[in-house]
């Protein structure tokens, strides 16, 4: 009988800072390696792991809550870290912008970040190589749907015991990105984020409709829309979908998304977008922001702003809302997620951009624009994988993660685990 012991450093009960610890007796590899933010914006790092005790690290995604700890493992030894090709592009602009906002707060700098980048394997999706630095163990990569790069990573072990991890997953296709990569797939273990275990998005095209709907309704009555969106998938999603749908009036770029956009338009790196050509058009319409004088010149005009963060923490979105607070004819349309304790989670409760500030006069939106699985796609995911034995649930807040494995043993008669941290789970197959 095979056997894997899994280890939960981060990513157990919550949200973010992902890092599942997987071995066997001839291999242990490190599946992402994360940070999560307090409510001061200061980063939580995962439970340490020392380099030396590790084979390889396997990236999923390119996300902090992801990625944003792996320099951490490249202060002495380097190990093999493998990713794709568009992952390891777009980890290295975050992570060097994670540096600039918070390098006071993490135990890494450049070098660290220099020498992970420099350890890289570049996986293709559904091309099996093995890993020789960790007993030939297999690896596979699919594609997950969720932002440009992202992968579900599957391991065989090898002692024998197949390991499928989601990452952050999406199954239905977006504007940006094509859908999950679900067929063929088999595993003994799964290991499944349930973000939005307890509800499930409303369709996609509903979404993008009533989104273009208002913005042309602000247009018509000659004001700006602002839209805070996060740099890395949501930016270039909403400009595809302004652009497919013709909008009528000038679309500002500003922030960290001018070179996210570039990147992935790079022609080896467009693999990885369902309609690279539309993109393509729709960065060519845009109006690049290159300064303080266009900037200047963006809100006072009619027109749409993309511009990072989406979360209003900071960045140009927070310089454009300050600007637009007292006005009445403009909007803030927000399309990602507001985490708590955020400037955009405090404008939704409270319709106050900050604390003393004066009640927010523009028109307030927010549109499900998630690039996750809700809960009956998760359900999906599951239902799809042969031979399946074990599901652990992970990315997910408790009371979410306990009641969606309550419902995956209920519709799928599959064993289900939801691991607290620091836990090792023994699994035998």
């Amino acid at each position: 009988m095979a056997s894997v012991e899994i280890t939960f450093l981060g990513g157990a009960r919550e949200v973010g800072r992902a890092a599942y610890l997987v071995k066997d007796s001839k291999a242990k590899l490190l599946l992402d390696y994360g940070v999560s933010f307090d409510e001061e914006d200061r980063p939580i790092l995962p439970e340490h792991v020392s380099p030396k005790s590790i084979d390889a690290i396997i990236l999923s995604h390119a996300h902090l809550d992801h990625s944003g700890a792996i320099p951490l493992l490249y202060s002495a030894i380097k190990r093999p870290l493998y990713l794709t090709r568009v992952t390891r592009d777009l980890m290295g602009i975050l992570l060097n912008d994670f540096l600039k906002l918070s390098g006071y707060y993490v135990p890494f700098g450049h070098t660290e970040v220099k020498e992970a980048l420099s350890s890289t394997r570049l996986v293709r999706y559904r091309r099996e190589l093995s890993i020789p630095e960790a007993g030939e163990a297999a690896l596979t990569f699919y594609d997950a749907g969720h932002i440009p790069g992202s992968a579900m990573v599957k391991v065989e072990m090898p002692d024998g015991v197949k390991v499928l991890y989601t990452g952050d997953v999406r199954v239905s296709e977006t504007k940006l990105l094509r859908g999950a990569d679900l067929e063929g797939l088999e595993a003994d273990v799964l290991i499944i984020e349930a973000t939005y275990g307890k509800a499930d998005h409303p369709r996609r095209e509903d979404v993008e409709a009533l989104f273009v709907s208002d913005v042309e309704e602000v247009l018509d009555q000659g004001g700006t829309v602002l839209i805070p969106a996060f740099s890395v998938g949501r930016s270039q999603e909403v400009l595809s979908i302004l652009e497919e749908r013709g909008i009528d009036a000038p679309i500002y770029l500003d922030g960290m998304v001018r070179g996210v956009t570039e990147l992935l338009l790079q022609s080896e790196n467009k693999f990885a977008l369902r309609n690279p050509e539309l993109l393509e058009r729709a960065y060519e319409n845009a109006r690049i922001v290159r300064g303080w004088n266009d900037r200047k010149n963006a809100w006072r005009r009619r027109g749409v702003i993309i511009a990072s963060a989406g979360m209003l923490r900071g960045g140009p979105s927070l310089y454009y809302a300050r600007k637009l607070q007292g006005n009445p004819r403009a909007a803030t349309f927000l399309v990602s997620f507001q985490a708590p304790g955020t400037p955009g989670r405090r404008l939704i409760e409270e319709g106050k951009l900050e604390p003393d500030s004066e009640p927010f006069k523009p028109r307030l939106e927010w549109f499900d624009f998630s690039s996750h699985a809700g809960a009956s796609e998760l359900i999906q995911i599951i239902k799809s994988i042969k031979n399946l034995k074990k599901v652990i649930v992970v990315h997910s807040e408790e009371s979410t993660a306990l009641e969606f494995a309550k419902r995956v043993e209920e519709e799928t008669g599959i064993e289900a685990h939801v691991p607290r941290p620091l836990e090792t789970l023994k699994i035998e197959v």
